[in-house]
């Protein structure tokens, strides 16, 4: 996988973002505009928003209903990427390194890892808020 789909922390291109879950858990990270300008546009304009969570294949999967398709498609995720996959309209946060079954664009990263493990306890179908940070 290039290093170049793996986000660093970025500057005037991050979106700081926070997703409250049913139980209270707060995942925090951030997103790079240069991964997906179009994508997170569509992000940005529908935040807040209320998604269904479910955990699957490694993977914490949140509806977000935007429809769009992948930028730079890859199937190689990093432990704390958070990616759009467009087969399910679902913002996914990746709990291991892993290939997925489905290309996924990658957008960000989990910048509070000590979340992720808690994040396998979450209810499949519990609420999900993405709220944008800044």
């Amino acid at each position: 996988m290039k290093e170049s789909m793996h986000v660093k922390l970025m500057n005037e291109s991050a979106v700081v973002i926070e997703i409250e879950f049913d139980d209270g858990t707060v995942l925090k990270g951030v997103l790079d505009r240069v991964l997906g300008p179009l994508i997170i546009a569509d992000i940005k304009a529908a935040a807040p928003i209320d998604g269904k969570a479910a955990l699957m294949r490694g993977a914490m999967q949140i509806t977000i209903g935007i429809k769009r398709g992948n930028r730079r498609p890859t199937n190689d995720v990093k432990k704390g990427d958070i990616a759009y996959m467009p087969l399910g309209d679902n913002l996914c946060i990746y709990l291991k390194d892993t290939r997925t079954f489905s290309p996924v664009n990658i957008l960000g990263k989990v910048t509070s890892d000590d979340v992720l493990e808690k994040l396998d306890r979450i209810r499949r179908g519990s609420r999900a808020t993405f709220r944008i940070m800044e």
